[in-house]
């Protein structure tokens, strides 16, 4: 027994340091999943009885924490590159599950808005939103797309936890559920943060779990979408107008995310179906986006990445269109997956796009950046949905809308050729370090 535990140890030990930082981003982001994505849509209407509210006021609360996120962003990944994601990640995630207590408590539309805005909203965007993407994003390179996949099954992951939060609003009250949250939160982000590390190059390794001297050429290799592999700065992404245009095209399948995954399960209460049904579609769709997460990130590596997000982007598209109309069990299924598999591999392949055409060293300044100028669709989709409801008591116009726009945004991701290297480009040169001693 003893001898069968020193070898477990030892190839734990052996296992390049990369892995466990991806371990960590899909641990942070399948609680952010269970309790913010995914999971709020399920205090939505609780919620709006407990405050008497319309649902245009409290998608205004959801549409207003994407501003912040748009705003901060460019801040979020300047913190994050400048100090790792080991303090951020500390940071924001106990912001985090302190903000789900504190909901706990709020007694007034007024104070929902003070908590969910000032401090779960920007916890969420310091401690998990950036980081869990920067980081598993800088120790792989060949590997990327697939890692990013990997690490953003943590989001599917969190879907075979919905029904549970569904019960748990259903037969202890949204507050139970809130308390519930920011337990969980703190349990499992607190942890996950101690093993994030910001490069391999911090600590004399290669991405990837490559060596210096035996592999060089095998680390210079690229996705099909990379070019040259090289770093750009901010100031230099900010001139090429192929970052102007793929914000514009993210931000158009935002605009139709943000919306889909506030108010899928209203729409489908409101169609006739009952709670724990719209809650079991909601995790469902949460469940099969593991699948376009992880096939999506492997299709990145080995085809054109613009080509599979705009594949992706296609599917979300068809998906709108078919909740606009949904009226029986088979266009669910159909649903789900299509909107599940779609929405996941995009996720992970808009990443791998923003990383691959413009490099590592400022991933998260570049990625923050890009958020604040894409956060349009996700400020106005929410609120747009939620306006068409208050003024036709039906989502019908929402849903065609965000079929139309998905199509444009999938349009002009699938001709946005990656950019030239900068000619100021110079190659990481790694240090010497041990992963267990820095951030």
């Amino acid at each position: 027994m003893l001898r069968t535990t020193q070898l477990i140890t030892r190839r734990l030990q052996n296992v390049f340091y990369g892995w466990w930082i991806v371990v960590a981003s899909m641990a942070c982001l399948t609680v952010a999943s269970i309790f913010y994505w995914q999971g709020f849509s399920l205090f939505f209407l609780p919620l709006q009885t407990e405050f008497a509210t319309s649902r245009t006021a409290l998608s205004a609360a959801i549409a207003f924490s994407q501003l912040e996120g748009g705003v901060l962003g460019p801040l979020d990944g300047y913190l994050v590159d400048r100090f790792g994601p080991r303090k951020m990640t500390l940071i924001g995630t106990v912001m985090m599950g302190v903000g789900f207590m504190l909901m706990s408590r709020v007694n007034s539309l007024l104070m929902f808005y003070v908590v969910f805005l000032g401090v779960i909203s920007i916890g969420m965007g310091i401690g998990i939103r950036v980081p869990s993407i920067v980081a598993p994003s800088n120790w792989f390179v060949r590997k990327r797309g697939l890692v990013v996949g990997l690490a953003l099954t943590g989001s599917g992951i969190g879907g075979f936890f919905l029904p549970l939060l569904g019960s748990l609003i259903a037969n202890a009250g949204w507050r139970t559920a809130s308390m519930t949250a920011g337990i969980a939160i703190l349990a499992v982000g607190i942890p996950a943060a101690l093993v994030m590390r910001r490069r391999p190059e911090d600590y004399g390794l290669l991405p990837d779990g490559d060596r210096p001297g035996d592999v060089r050429g095998k680390q210079e290799q690229t996705t099909p979408d990379t070019g040259s592999g090289a770093d750009f700065t901010l100031r230099q992404v900010l001139r090429l107008p192929v970052f102007w245009l793929l914000a514009l095209a993210f931000g158009l399948r935002q605009f139709t995310i943000g919306a889909m995954q506030l108010h899928q399960v209203p729409n489908l209460i409101d169609k006739g179906f009952d709670p724990q049904t719209a809650s079991t579609i909601l995790a469902a769709v949460v469940v099969a986006s593991i699948v376009g997460r992880l096939g999506f990130g492997w299709l990145a590596d080995k085809f054109p990445a613009r080509y599979i997000m705009a594949v992706s982007i296609g599917m979300v598209a068809a998906s709108a269109l078919l909740l606009a109309y949904a009226s029986q069990w088979w266009h669910l299924v159909l649903y789900v997956g299509l909107y599940g598999i779609g929405w996941g591999g995009g996720a992970v392949v808009m990443n791998t796009v923003r990383v691959a055409y413009f490099g590592r060293k400022s991933f998260g300044t570049i990625s923050g950046m890009m958020d604040f100028v894409q956060m349009f669709g996700l400020v106005l989709g929410p609120l747009f949905a939620g306006a068409v409801y208050d003024a036709t008591k039906s989502y019908y116009i929402a849903f065609i809308t965000f079929a139309i726009v998905s199509v444009v945004g999938g349009a002009v991701v699938l001709f946005l050729r990656p950019p030239k290297a900068p000619a100021s480009a110079k190659p990481a040169v790694p240090a010497t370090s041990s992963p267990q001693g820095q951030g």
